[in-house]
């Protein structure tokens, strides 16, 4: 499976889920020589997705891999795992620190990734011309970077274990 895999996961429980990525999902298993009909057809399927064409696919493809879609409180950890490993692996991390902090807010401050919604308001802080931010006080210009990617690897360390897929 591909980090990504995570994501696609908990497609049931987030809002707005974006169906596109199931083609990029698709791509990424066939690459790695995982084929099965549906994967096949999903990743046939034309960007923009319609949501309500891709996911009976999506169902079946999941169902083919044996993967049981999270339709909990993991749902959230395993949609926000694929882009805090990104931050991780030190890939894009302020645009994708702003992709956690976005999903955060429209979740009523979702408390799991509340950190990461903090730091990235002190990059911001940071960026803006400040010296210190009250949002991480052990924060400054210097270290904002590699202190996130520590923060995302000790939260994989944290909740990495309930989503294993």
């Amino acid at each position: 499976m591909t980090d990504l895999t995570y994501k696609i996961a908990s497609y049931k429980k987030i809002k707005n889920f974006n169906t596109d990525d199931c083609i990029d999902w698709a791509l990424e298993l066939i690459g790695n020589g995982v084929e099965t009909s549906n994967l096949l057809i999903l990743a046939s399927l034309s960007k923009p997705t319609n949501h309500f064409e891709t996911v009976p696919y999506l169902e079946s493809a999941l169902r083919e891999l044996n993967i049981e879609p999270f339709q909990d409180e993991n749902a959230i950890i395993s949609y926000c795992y694929y882009y805090i490993r990104q931050i991780a692996e030190s890939k894009n991390i302020k645009e994708n620190l702003k992709l956690v902090c976005q999903f955060c807010i429209d979740n009523d401050y979702e408390k799991t990734v509340y950190d990461f919604y903090l730091l990235n308001w002190a990059w911001g802080d940071f960026d803006y011309g400040e010296t210190y931010t009250d949002y991480w006080s052990t924060a400054t210009k210097d270290n904002i970077e590699s202190t996130v990617v520590t923060i995302a690897k000790d939260w994989i360390t944290k909740y990495f274990e309930k989503i294993k897929i």
